[in-house]
């Protein structure tokens, strides 16, 4: 895949995992509990994270490492230390709240899934604004060289 297409191809996942977000969001807006339909979305955007965060390491992180830019180096680093927690997060969230609790405590499950999905949003906004821009320095300063 060639380069500018990794990234338009991490900033499609991103939407889509805007879009899942959007639609959890909608669902837990109910004030009555879907628990069923909460399951599924939590699923779906538990398996594009997922593969998200592989992808983007291969891709992103292993490239910025390897590229002897100081800078990038140190920006890979911090992002990879925050961005290995992201999934564990997640996982832990859905551990912490099977369908029993979150139809008995709602408006906590609520609560929580809205910090979780700011978090998620303010995590994408990060990596499109600062790790992606290192990703076009380099693979251009790469360009330049060859």
């Amino acid at each position: 895949m060639g380069d500018e297409r990794v990234i338009d191809g991490l900033c499609a996942e991103h939407r889509a995992l805007e879009a899942q977000a959007a639609q959890l969001l909608a669902i837990v807006s109910a004030t009555v509990p879907d628990a069923a339909a909460v399951a599924a979305m939590r699923w779906q955007m538990a398996q594009a994270l997922r593969d998200h965060c592989a992808g983007e390491d291969r891709l992103i992180y292993d490239r910025l490492l390897a590229s002897g830019d100081a800078i990038a180096t140190e920006i890979a680093w911090s992002y990879r230390q925050d961005h290995g927690m992201l999934v564990p997060a997640f996982a832990n969230y859905m551990a912490a709240w099977p369908v029993g609790r979150i139809s008995r405590e709602w408006e906590r499950f609520r609560a929580e899934t809205r910090i979780i999905l700011a978090d998620l949003a303010e995590r994408i906004a990060r990596e499109e604004q600062v790790l992606y821009a290192h990703v076009e320095r380099v693979i251009a300063r790469q360009r330049a060289a060859a």
